[in-house]
This record gives C-alpha cells, structure tokens and sequence, in this order.
C-alpha cells in the first residue's frame, strides 16, 4: 500500500509538473501588493520607472572614459546562494542531489553568458536587431563561503517533508512573495543580502503557472518590503539546464530548460521592467506605460512560446504598432528579449540600455553622479561585487578558533566507520558534536554537555561513503573538520 501511495503522489507531481501552459513572472503582483498597502507607492514606481533611462545614459557617459571602463571591467563576480527547499518527492523528480549539482552549475554558466552576450543562440537574432545586442559586464559565481565560514556548494537544502508546507509555499498576501520559503521556520532564511545574492527554489503551491517572483532592493525597507526578502523565488522545475545527456525533468520538458526564468529574474533583480511595461495591455499614447527603456519599442502586451517573425531582418508587429500615422515598430516588438514570455529558446538578448541600467546597479559605487535622476538606485547592488573572498572554498574547512581547544584531533582520517575526537579541556567544555552531510544536513547530532570527557568517539558506520564535516560546539566557541568516510 505504502508504494502505492508512493507511485500515485509521484504521478500526481509528475502531471503538475507538467501541465503548465504560459510563463508566468509574479513580479506584477507584488507591484500590486505594495500599492494596495501604501497608495503611495503607485508613484514611487513610476518615478523609477522613470528614472531608468537616465540611469542608464549616465552609465553609459561614464563608462566612455577610459579609467572607469577599466575599472568596471575588473569587478568581481556576485557571490549567488540557491537556497532549495522541496518535498523528498520533488527532490526526487529534480534528480536528486547530483540533478541539484548539475542544474546549479549549469544555472550559473547560463547567467554568465546570457548577462555577457555569450550565449550560443544570439546566432538567431534578426539583423535589425543585432546593433542593440549587449553585455552587462556582470558576472556570477556559486557562493563557496557561507556567512559562519563553512564551506559550501553554493546551495543549502531543506526537505520540507512533515511541516504544513510540505507539498509546496503558499503566496504571503502582504507583499505576494512567498515569504515563507524564505523563513527559517519552514524555509530557509536569506544569507547576508549585502554579500550574497539569495534565490530560493520552490514549489509554488497556490499558482502553477508561476515560474518566478523578484524583490529587487528598491522594493524594500519603509513601507516596502522586509529587507531579509530581498531576493529571487523560482520555480524548482525551471532551475539549470536540461543537456542531451541529462534525465533531468523540467516544466513541459523543453520550454523552460535553458535556464532562462532566473535570466529573466535577475534582470528583474536589477531593477528592469517587462518590455510590456507591466500595463495591462494598453499602449503608451492609448493610456498604457512602456517599460522605460528608449530602446525596447513599444509593446502592446507579453509574448508567449516562440512567435514567428514577420519582419525582414526585425520580429513582429501588435497593436502597439502605429501612433496614429507613425511607425512606432520598425524592427518589431522586443517578444525576443530575456524579460518577455516567450520560451527559453526563443529569448536571446539584453539590449544596450537595458544593460546598461543594469551595469550602473552593479558596477559603480552608489551616488556616483546621478543625483536625483538615479532615485537612490544606481549602485544599489555593488556591495554584491566587494566580497571575492566568498567565491572560493575556505581552505580550513571553516574552522572557528577555540581559546582552549589546544591539542583538538580528530583521527583516523579516512576513516570506515568511526571517528575519536580528542582535545585538551583543561579550561572549556565540549557541549554538541554535530555530523553534517554536503549538502549542509545535519545527520547525526550527540548532545555531550555536562560529560566533562575530552575524548569521543563518532560512529558514522551507517552513513554512505563521502565526505562530511565534523562540527564540535564549545563553551567558547566552534571547531569543524572534514572527515572522509570510506
């Protein structure tokens, strides 16, 4: 009976997985929630709005000189932490924990191309369209340093079996962002936003079709948003890459598996809008918004799958097309851009002053000469680019000094099955010895306060072969090791 079970649950995520039919982004809605707390936020976001074209020509000057670009062309990747909460279950259907290796490398190598007009598929970019084809010079890297100095995979996972969200995170009706998942209590809490940048990958239980939901930094703080929610929310089954070699399973199999929905999220992140201008439909000149940006023409509403082109060297025409007898779509509808609908395959380019309101968040300290043009927005991410130090692996294992931990060992390493533990204690005492896998599980814990031993020993015999880290709590403070099980 219990397999049973077991095989229709999987059939039920299966076809939940995927039934999906258009991409759906969330950050609208959130839009919607502040406004509907604060009225005031209504004009607040559209004086961003803006804003983000002088953001980006101010860039764009300053980058013209030659001290500035060299600068800029030097930054440091940001440090990026997948924070994955998911049911055994999806777990599972993600591939597991290599699936979750795989989709995550794979995620990363496709932020970087897609943000530096290096993907593959800019060969399918209509002619008319390739002079606006642009880099950001932003660069990503899989965060190897948590805040406590652990060593880390870039990613920390929770299976979210037994708690009231186990089947996937609810919409927060406050700000529409799935707070949950990003509360420690049955998600996972954010790492330093001012260091890292946080996604966490879910289920969203309440809406299917949502691939993903932003806070970008402009939405926080005052009458916003919670600062510890800065981030982006994604969908588990849109995460990394689907390759010819790879089982992993994706949302509707091909349309989502380019790793495009956090592309698309990122440059939400940075504080870009839908080419659509998020209006409802309407055109600028008929009572609509465009998006801000001069060089994304205007755009009556999304564009889903993988639209055909009816323009020699352009895409396609709406109904935004005409202002009365000016050709308002010369090269057609941006329905190709990284912040549109369309498939993951049908999308290949950031333009240039998209990229460059980009750039100007990430890549210059903030009130660098914008003044009241900029809003408060230009560098607002820089701080992302100061810390390089979190991109690599710590080389002690994060190991925490313990005045009194002279003489600590941990023996014998490899080891089949048992680990001793010794230390002198003449002045401290050890209180919990924790075992915690790489993915940052804990496994095995042994609450030995008030003992007064100073040796111990670990049995990790009923553990698979692999590597695990030893964590030792004193009075005074922490000790971990890495110990090979063989």
């Amino acid at each position: 009976m219990k397999n049973i079970k077991y095989i229709i649950a999987l059939f039920l995520l299966i076809y939940s997985a995927t039934a999906f039919a258009q991409r759906k982004c969330g950050i609208e809605g959130v839009k919607a929630a502040l406004i509907a707390k604060d009225p005031a936020w209504a004009a607040k976001l559209e004086a961003q709005r803006g804003a983000l074209q002088s953001i980006g020509d101010h860039y764009k000057a300053l980058i013209s000189s030659t001290a500035t670009e060299r600068e800029t062309s030097t930054v440091s990747p940001i440090p990026v932490i997948f924070h994955i909460a998911v049911s055994s279950s999806q777990l599972a259907y993600m591939g597991g924990t290599s699936g979750i290796l795989q989709r995550i490398d794979s995620q990363i190598a496709v932020l970087n191309r897609d943000f530096n007009r290096q993907n593959a598929d800019s060969s399918m970019i209509p002619s008319s369209w390739k002079p606006l084809y642009a880099s950001t010079g932003i660069h990503f890297g899989l965060a190897h340093t948590a805040p406590n100095g652990y060593g880390s995979y870039g990613y920390e996972l929770r299976i979210t079996d037994g708690t009231p969200d186990a089947a996937g995170f609810n919409e927060n009706f406050t700000y529409n962002d799935y707070t949950d998942a990003k509360d420690s209590t049955y998600g996972l809490a954010a790492w330093d936003n001012t260091k890292y940048m946080n996604v966490w990958v879910i289920n969203f239980a309440d809406n299917s079709g949502l691939l993903g939901v932003t806070i970008p930094k402009s939405y926080t703080g005052g009458a916003g948003v919670p600062p510890q929610y800065e981030g982006v929310c994604m969908n588990y089954l849109a995460l990394g890459t689907q390759t010819s070699t790879s089982s992993l399973n994706f949302i509707d199999g091909t349309e989502y598996d380019l790793g495009r929905t956090l592309t698309h999220e990122a440059g939400h992140f940075f504080e870009i809008w839908h080419t659509w201008g998020d209006d409802g439909g309407s055109c600028p000149w008929s009572g609509g918004r465009d998006d801000g940006i001069a060089d994304t023409p205007p755009e009556g509403d999304a564009h889903y799958g993988t639209p055909t082109y009816t323009i020699a060297g352009g895409t396609l025409v709406d109904d935004c097309q005409y202002d009365t007898t000016t050709d308002e779509q010369p090269i057609g509808v941006p329905c190709l851009d990284f912040i549109n609908y369309v498939d993951d395959g049908a999308m290949h380019m950031y333009t240039t002053d998209q990229a460059a309101v980009m750039a100007a968040m990430v890549l210059i300290p903030s009130g660098s000469g914008t003044g009241a043009r900029g809003m408060g927005l230009d560098g607002e991410n820089y701080s992302l680019t100061q810390n390089p130090s979190l991109l690599d692996w710590p080389a002690d294992a994060g190991v925490v000094p313990v005045s009194a931990s002279t003489g600590f060992s941990l023996f014998p390493n490899p080891t089949s099955g048992i680990v001793n533990i010794s230390y002198d204690a003449t002045s401290d005492q050890l209180q919990l010895i924790v075992v915690t896998n790489m993915l940052g599980q804990d496994v095995k814990t042994m609450d030995v306060s008030g003992q007064k031993n100073n040796s111990y020993s670990v049995d990790l015999s009923g553990m698979g072969a692999g590597i695990y880290f030893v964590r030792c709590n004193f009075l005074s403070g922490t000790i971990t090791r890495k110990v090979v099980l063989q």
